[in-house]
């Protein structure tokens, strides 16, 4: 892993200072990028103790929380930093300092950073924006805070790819708060300012309510999860278990629209209308080609009149075979990530030239579209039933 996030930061670094400086300072800017990385990771804490990693991100159930609409992103994270104070033998009190400080700094989502922060040297943005490449559901620019607890690789949180990591970020909270005199039972506000240190160390306690009720939701899921012996947030993550080799239905819900001619145009796919943030899995084993926004934007729903995919991923099967996965509410993967059938790889949206919630899915045979509805059905796969897998 670090030796990947090493050669991004070189490829990031140097493309960045092409840009900003003469050509003779690129191998400079390289040397210099190469020696930041290991000194981050050296002043990292020992991620040895980790009671497990998420390799993708996590989906839930969206919820009314204390009056505040959460997605199923966002409860997903939630259950994940829940869990893990679980896992560690913390009381619930823990889960809700972790979940206010969440809300407060990301909206309990996983943010990467695109290193623009004005008080980032060259080299430490070329890092930060190493957060790019990890599954995130959005971009911040704060200094090179990260995660869903905004922590920094600069000060010694750990490296980008491990706090990229939903599991490493909760664990790194916990480590933190347990050091601080009677965390227990002092106010919340003051036992998560003492974690953070942050500029706005007041805004936490207007949370509470919020945490608390969240904790409260999940913290029976948690407990059951980490009393399990297979592993304590290992099962958090919910890739399907399918054998290799397999096809499988991506999402559930019921088939609205076909492939072939549609209002004048022609649909090159099949339309499965599910749940909002329903999850979406990859249909067979690949490699993700595609995880983008094709759209002028992605971050709300779409219209006709807007044109593309929305966030769109493709993978490709090999054989010339791609399947494309459109109209996504978020993705969890990231291009030239290989996965296997049943990854978790985003969520039922509405997003680019949609008018409802659905996955819009496709397969291509040497890059033109073919009915996904035979094909699967040749590989044992019914779309018209009412399930994933």
């Amino acid at each position: 892993m670090i030796g990947t996030a090493e050669g991004l930061a070189r490829a990031y670094a140097k493309r960045w200072l092409w840009k900003a400086a003469a050509p003779v300072a690129v191998p400079v800017f390289g040397v210099l990028t190469l020696l930041l990385i290991p000194l981050a990771v050296l002043a990292a804490p020992d991620a040895s103790t980790s009671v497990a990693s998420s390799a993708c991100r996590i989906g839930g159930t969206g919820a009314s929380v204390a009056g505040t609409e959460l997605d199923s992103v966002q409860m997903g994270h939630a259950q994940t930093i829940v869990t893990v104070a679980a896992a560690q033998g913390l009381d619930p009190y823990a889960a809700t300092v972790a979940l206010a400080t969440a809300y407060q700094e990301s909206r309990i989502r996983m943010l990467a950073n695109d290193g623009s922060s004005p008080e980032l040297t060259a080299e430490q943005a070329a890092v930060t924006a190493t957060s790019l490449t990890y599954p995130h559901d959005g971009l911040g620019s704060d200094h090179d805070s990260v995660n869903t607890f905004q922590q920094r690789w600069i000060a010694g949180w750990g490296s980008v790819a491990q706090l990229m990591d939903p599991v490493y970020a909760a664990e790194a909270f916990y480590r933190r708060l347990v050091e601080v005199p009677n965390w227990q039972v002092i106010p919340l506000t003051q036992a998560a300012q003492a974690v953070q240190v942050s500029a706005y160390g007041s805004a936490y306690a207007r949370w509470e309510p919020l945490a608390s009720e969240l904790t409260t939701m999940l913290w029976p899921a948690a407990q059951a999860t980490a009393a399990d012996a297979s592993g304590a947030v290992a099962g958090v993550c919910p890739d399907l278990p399918v054998p290799a080799g397999s096809w499988i239905r991506s999402t559930a819900g019921t088939v609205t629209s076909g492939y072939g001619p549609r209002g004048g145009t022609w649909h090159a796919g099949t339309d499965i209308a599910g749940p909002r943030d329903g999850p979406v899995y990859a249909a067979a084993d690949g490699t993700a080609v595609r995880a983008e926004c094709t759209s002028a934007y992605c971050d709300r729903d779409g219209s006709l009149s807007l044109a593309g995919y929305g966030n769109l991923v493709e993978l490709d099967h090999g054989g010339g075979v791609t399947t494309r996965y459109a109209h996504l509410s978020a993705y969890t993967v990231t291009a030239g990530q290989r996965v296997s059938a049943g990854t978790l790889i985003g969520f039922q949206g509405s997003t680019g030239n949609s008018t409802g919630v659905h996955l819009h899915f496709e397969v291509r045979l040497d890059g033109a579209s073919v009915d996904p509805v035979p094909w699967l059905t040749s590989r044992g796969v019914d779309l018209h039933a009412a399930s994933a897998g």
